[in-house]
């Protein structure tokens, strides 16, 4: 064989064997945050997100709510890694991107929590990736 019929082969299969590797799309109602982290989170929004946002997530004047039908619609189909990147790069407002992103990861995994989608044993990740794979649903896929 020529080596660039190797090439052709090895693409092939690495294409083919990537394919029935690919995971099944992960939604927040697969419990993609765990319980402990939710409380770490709601610990930390009372001190750095409760002053614009109110202290049950219901919004305050312009601020949103972050709890709620409007904020589930509004977030429905997308990324979870989109709700993460915009805490971590616009919040708190006083001081956007003073959190860490564990910080954010926990604040998301409150959200989540505060939104009644379930939890799970994992933590929700602070990787840029593989929040970039979890959607966030407003409704369970049937």
């Amino acid at each position: 064989m020529r080596p660039a019929r190797h090439v052709r082969i090895a693409l092939v299969a690495t294409f083919v064997l990537g394919l029935g590797a690919a995971q099944s799309p992960v939604s927040v109602w697969d419990g993609v945050y765990s319980d402990v982290q939710a409380a770490r989170g709601a610990a930390l929004y009372q001190t750095a997100c409760a002053s614009c946002h109110g202290d049950k997530l219901q919004g305050k004047g312009p601020t949103p709510a972050l709890a709620g039908s409007d904020f589930v619609m509004n977030w429905s189909g997308m990324p979870v890694g989109d709700l993460f990147d915009k805490i971590q790069t616009s919040m708190p407002a006083d001081k956007p991107g003073s959190l860490s992103r564990d910080q954010n990861a926990s604040l998301v995994a409150y959200l989540l929590s505060a939104n009644k989608f379930p939890s799970g044993k994992a933590e929700l990740s602070s990787d840029a990736e593989r929040l970039r794979q979890i959607r966030f649903e407003a409704a369970p896929a049937k």
